[in-house]
């Protein structure tokens, strides 16, 4: 027999062993994931005894961990604003930081809703969709096209945008950035690969390994993705258009530099969690 409690235990010392940061958080995280227990059962029945199917689950998650595969690459979804969004090869894992611009871009999407009756967002690079389908969940009169290179992507944002109920109002697009648009927007929205060739170098495992290149890889400086988009973007412009973009923390002033130089305007700057640069808000008068 072998109760929660015990599994948490050997979870927690395997990973310690293995050196991994966090063991007994990411140990929970593993089981609570895999099997639907919360925190308090954990905590408040340990004597739980668990199935020699969930004991093999538990062990064979705890190996593809010392392997370097995440915690939610093994369970095959994240948390995201509140919802849970399916992961597939092609995703990043939608991460705390991204929520910050759902924060700050959400009243705008909001007040065409309520202005206009209506709201146009586009989500360039959606990945999950977590950030288009964030903002759909949100304000119901909104509609989203998440445009995005990678099939498999494409399809993972659809189906999450079906298992939230928001798929009436959401499209996936397959494009090359904004080769493939043709409508105008109120939002534009993205979190573009913004690390660096010689950042790339050095990504831990985790995000080497598991994260698809095509979402991490900036160019050179990390700011190709911005140059193009900066360049694009006009052409997709509502009148009082707003584009919220995700930046690396040490990028501010040279993406701010990249779009004011195509007739934008800096009209908000945020940070993150650690208080670094995270979010930039651009309009064109």
């Amino acid at each position: 027999m072998m109760t929660l409690s015990d599994m948490l235990s050997e979870m927690n010392t395997a990973l310690e062993n293995a050196g991994i940061d966090n063991a007994r958080f990411e140990a929970k995280a593993l089981l609570t994931g895999l099997f639907g227990f919360t925190t308090i059962d954990i905590a408040t029945r340990r004597d739980l005894e668990l199935s020699d199917v969930q004991i093999q689950q538990a062990r064979d998650a705890v190996k593809k961990r010392k392997q370097g595969m995440p915690v939610y690459r093994i369970l095959g979804w994240r948390e995201f604003y509140g919802l849970n969004f399916d992961l597939s090869e092609a995703t990043l894992e939608p991460r705390p930081d991204t929520e910050i611009l759902v924060d700050v871009i959400l009243p705008y999407a909001q007040k065409f809703a309520q202005d206009e009756g209506r709201c146009k967002i586009i989500d360039l690079g959606t990945g999950t969709g977590a950030i288009a389908l964030s903002l759909l969940h949100n304000c119901p009169k909104a509609t989203a096209i998440g445009v995005d290179q990678a099939e498999d992507a494409l399809a993972t944002a659809d189906k999450n945008a079906q298992k939230l109920g928001v798929g009436d109002r959401f499209q996936a697009l397959q494009s090359n950035w904004l080769s493939d648009v043709q409508d105008k927007f109120h939002i534009i929205v993205s979190n573009p690969p913004y690390i660096t060739k010689d950042e790339l170098a050095g990504l831990s495992v985790e995000v080497a390994d598991h994260d698809p290149m095509l979402a991490l890889d900036g160019g050179e400086d990390g700011l190709d993705a911005y140059r193009t988009l900066a360049m694009e973007i006009p052409k997709i412009l509502l009148p009082g258009a707003i584009t919220g973009l995700e930046i690396g923390w040490l990028q501010a002033q040279a993406v701010t530099d990249i779009f004011v130089e195509q007739g934008f305007s800096l009209i908000a700057q945020h940070q993150d969690l650690a208080g670094r640069d995270r979010v930039l808000l651009f309009e064109i008068k």
